[in-house]
């Protein structure tokens, strides 16, 4: 819908989405604020978050599309690192400093503090001139439009079966960080903490080093890395999550800090790697389509990742489930050397 209709396409098609859904997550957030007691008045705070998710579900089609009608594909992998490691950057801010606001000023301080960031963005979308587009001859949504992108040469590969394996293996491996840390003893609010605010600097390293590395060494060889990265994170967690090297105190600690961010930053990686490809299957007449549903796929097959993980971890030992989210990982890397070659 978003990329066949905009109301006021003289103001730039996707420009005016964003200005329209961007405006309508800070009146959200502003709706959020006005309640006192966000526990009795849980009912009013869900339906305003839920209301929240939507309006940035599909504020962020739009974004992805100007990525991909902007970006040549030349800069498809540095724009890939960007975009991935600008999450990171929004999880410090979200996941970080409106806790510690939070913490210092109640509610209503950490959400007018989301609802400061998230105005602020206006300014940038309101300064942004958009590249004119082609009329359509046709404002109706075909199934071609929809699903289309997969009938390009190696994209069914790509996006049915390696993408899957490379998203259900690294999903796997992060959902075990948290149960790992819980096990071993740590309090919800330190796993919260490095998880969510510690882990997610290396990260956004992680993705704008990524972005250069595809473009040197490849996105095949880039991702591979990503998946021996989480690798060291996995093995990072054998001293505090087992009794065969025990460490206690400060190094326990530093032993959980690097597991989390070599797990997270590895899988940031290869995140990147997907953005780079996608970005450069998405057709520039569908590109809020084509590049959600590549994205979608991604995300499907991260969350069933999670699942299995936790569901191996459960029955055998974290070991196990290690090892068979790395093998996933590693066989659509291997896969995926086709969709590589076809969007390099």
């Amino acid at each position: 819908m978003l990329d066949r209709w905009s109301p006021r396409t003289a103001s730039g098609h996707y420009r005016t989405w964003l200005l329209i859904l961007q405006s309508l997550m800070v009146l959200s957030l502003l709706g959020l604020a006005l309640v006192a007691d966000p526990v009795h008045g849980l009912g009013t705070v869900v339906i305003l978050a839920g209301a929240f998710v939507l309006f940035s579900a599909t504020q962020d089609i739009a974004a992805d599309a100007l990525s991909v009608r902007g970006l040549d594909s030349a800069q498809h992998n540095k724009g890939a690192g960007i975009q991935v490691a600008a999450s990171y950057l929004g999880t410090l801010v979200g996941g970080g400093l409106a806790l510690l606001v939070y913490d210092l000023w109640g509610w209503r301080a950490a959400v007018l503090t989301l609802v400061f960031f998230t105005a602020l963005a206006l300014a940038t979308v309101a300064r942004y001139v958009e590249p004119p587009r082609a009329p359509r001859s046709s404002s109706r949504i075909t199934f071609k439009d929809m699903f289309g992108v997969l009938s390009q040469p190696g994209a069914r590969t790509w996006a049915l079966v390696a993408v899957p394996l490379i998203a259900l293996g690294s999903g796997a491996l992060w959902s075990l960080v948290t149960p790992a840390l819980v096990d071993a003893g740590w309090s919800l609010t330190r796993i919260g903490v490095v998880t969510s605010v510690v882990a997610s600097v290396p990260a956004l390293a992680a993705a704008l080093a990524g972005g250069r590395m595809c473009r040197r060494w490849g996105r095949a060889t880039t991702m591979l890395l990503g998946a021996g990265i989480q690798l060291i994170g996995g093995l990072s967690f054998i001293p505090v999550i087992t009794t065969l090297w025990p460490v206690g105190g400060g190094l326990e600690l530093a032993f959980g800090v690097l597991g989390t961010s070599c797990v997270l930053a590895g899988y940031t990686i290869m995140n990147t790697g997907i953005y780079a490809v996608n970005l450069g299957l998405a057709r520039t007449e569908n590109p809020g389509g084509d590049f959600t549903l590549l994205t979608s796929i991604s995300m499907l097959g991260g969350t069933v990742g999670a699942w299995a993980g936790l569901t191996i971890a459960a029955y055998s030992n974290y070991g196990v489930a290690l090892a068979v989210g790395l093998a996933c990982a590693g066989l659509g890397i291997a896969v995926s050397r086709r969709g590589v070659r076809l969007a390099r």
